[in-house]
């Protein structure tokens, strides 16, 4: 667990649409929603600068900083424009340090180069892992040790560090070993052909989703 604190200062807003959001990319500024239990969603936006580097650190939760008051909150969702490399929207929800919380962290498995594969090839069931704990407590990624592997990792198998644990069943595979006779062939290339959504129309979506998050940001200010 990192215990190193991410503040990233925020401004409310109270614009909204394509139009608001494009001048706000102008300002090097990204536009954001913080989502509270039992409260009205807040808009708000935040520095590119700033949120480019602290992205970089790959974190789950971070403070935002607004009059010298600092509100925890975890790193709900962050839609990106991949075609022309810029982060459309942001949403943020609020926690409470003294309450536990169910988050999906990443995976890494560490000393592969000694795990016990026996000629086969190790493949990961499970890239993000569900957990519960309190949010200082959560840490940014879960290291597993495959050194031991000889067939599986399961959950029931995974060291957590202290005050986490694993909200999936025990018995869920994690890792396994798998060798080349049991890989499965692939599919023909006529089942595959069209599978992929042309990147165009995922941005389209994902501007679609931005769009509709402001529409409801600007209906919960009136």
């Amino acid at each position: 667990m990192s215990n190193a604190k991410h503040v990233i200062a925020i401004e409310p807003r109270s614009e909204f649409g394509n139009n608001a959001s494009r001048r706000l990319r102008r300002a090097s500024r990204i536009p954001a929603v913080v989502y509270s239990k039992g409260k009205e969603a807040r808009p708000i936006s935040v520095s590119a600068d700033e949120w480019k580097t602290i992205a970089g650190h790959g974190v789950n939760m971070i403070s935002l900083a607004e009059n010298g008051k600092e509100t925890p909150v975890l790193i709900k969702e962050v839609q990106i424009n991949y075609l022309k490399d810029y982060v459309v929207h942001i949403d943020f929800q609020e926690v409470d340090l003294t309450a536990e919380i169910e988050v999906n962290v990443p995976l890494h498995a560490i000393n592969l180069a000694d795990a016990q594969l026996h000629g086969g090839v190790l493949e990961q069931a499970v890239h993000d892992l569900a957990i519960t704990c309190r949010p200082d407590c959560l840490p940014e990624i879960i290291k597993v040790d495959v050194s031991k592997i000889e067939q599986a990792i399961t959950a029931a198998d995974l060291v957590l560090p202290e005050g986490v644990k694993a909200a999936i069943p025990p018995e869920t595979v994690i890792f396994t070993v798998v060798f080349p006779e049991e890989a499965e062939p692939e599919a023909p290339a006529e089942e595959t052909e069209g599978a992929a959504e042309p990147e165009a129309i995922n941005e389209k979506k994902t501007e679609a989703r931005a769009a509709a998050k402001e529409a409801a940001a600007a209906a919960a200010k009136k």
